[in-house]
């Protein structure tokens, strides 16, 4: 009976071996990535920002700017290892009851690399017809320690991320990488025409056709354990060109910032992807490792004392030999 037992125990023993292996090497590759039904609301304010009313036509200096950011997963529209994100950012001055700009965009991507790709009607202000690359909002679970091409919205193409150096924020220790948007002019964007006073042109100089630019540099801090953001910074300059010959004027200039909640809330979903992650990778594997190795000695322990039992039993019912 204690070899059955220990036969049993050694087979379960084999098994969470395996097991061990199976979910460390092969189910947790496949469970960690991005998740298809995320619903997340950060919010990044600028204090001392300078802006162009759009309703008025007047600049306003020294305001405080909030950019509130939605994201929900579109589970419908997912599909095997592609998760599909709906964003908006609405950009506002609270305190003076102004709406600056309203961002949407719609990202498909790969749930593990992070690489945008063209399907499940991507688009960025409902234009399906732009070519979203690089990556976007997620970034890769096992991200390394260099450059990074990053799609912006806003000039409607990718720009690299370097790496950066490795910083601590709020007790996570980061990967910051840094992306820097020269001024480039944006030529989807349908602006009227501006008086040229507003472009230093002198108060006589009419309207006139301008162009839109927009440059930035945005400093992000990326939890290499998960990929998570754990803060962001962007500090955004946007002018007003004259089409032909001198005259420009900016029209905004932005350094915004994770309001505090926001960075706690950040802090707190990369602490529990991170702790997720660790299960899946380390605990539940090692786990498996250590009862199955201890299954499988306490089962070769029982089947080696049974036989041993057994030949004792046996040399005593045998008579002795004269």
């Amino acid at each position: 009976m204690r070899n059955i037992i220990g036969l049993v125990l050694i087979g379960l023993g084999v098994f969470a071996l395996a097991t061990g292996v199976l979910v460390r090497f092969y189910v947790a590759p496949e469970l960690i990535a991005a998740p298809t039904d995320l619903y997340r609301v950060t919010r990044l304010q600028a204090q001392n920002a300078t802006y162009l009313n759009p309703a008025t036509g007047q600049m306003r200096t020294g305001a405080t700017i909030t950019a509130t950011n939605t994201i929900r997963g579109d589970t419908r529209a997912a599909e095997g290892d592609v998760a599909v994100w709906d964003t908006t950012t609405v950009i506002e001055d609270v305190a003076n009851a102004t709406t600056i700009d309203v961002r949407n965009q719609r990202l498909a991507f790969d749930r593990r690399t992070a690489e945008l790709v063209r399907c499940c009607r991507a688009a960025v202000q409902g234009d399906t017809g732009v070519a979203q690359s690089g990556i976007g909002l997620f970034w890769p679970v096992d991200v390394e320690k260099k450059d990074y091409r990053v799609f912006d919205a806003t000039t409607r193409q990718a720009w690299p991320a370097s790496f950066d150096g490795e910083e601590t924020v709020q007790g996570v220790r980061t990967y910051r990488f840094v992306q820097t948007i020269p001024a480039t002019r944006l030529a989807h964007a349908q602006v009227p025409d501006v008086p040229g006073s507003l472009l230093g042109l002198g108060a006589d100089s009419g309207d006139v056709p301008v162009d839109r630019y927009h440059q930035a540099e945005i400093t992000y801090w990326i939890d290499p354990r998960s990929g998570a953001p754990v803060s962001q910074r962007q500090h955004v300059v946007s002018t007003l060109r004259a089409e032909n010959g001198p005259g420009q004027v900016v029209v905004a200039d932005m350094d915004l910032r994770p309001t505090p909640e926001s960075q706690r809330a950040m802090v707190d979903t990369v602490e529990d992807s991170a702790g997720r992650i660790r299960m899946m990778q380390t605990v539940v594997p090692a786990l498996l490792v250590a009862g199955g190795l201890a299954l499988a000695v306490a089962g070769a322990v029982l089947a080696g004392g049974d036989g041993r039992a057994s030949r004792h039993r046996r040399d005593a019912r045998e008579p002795a030999k004269v």
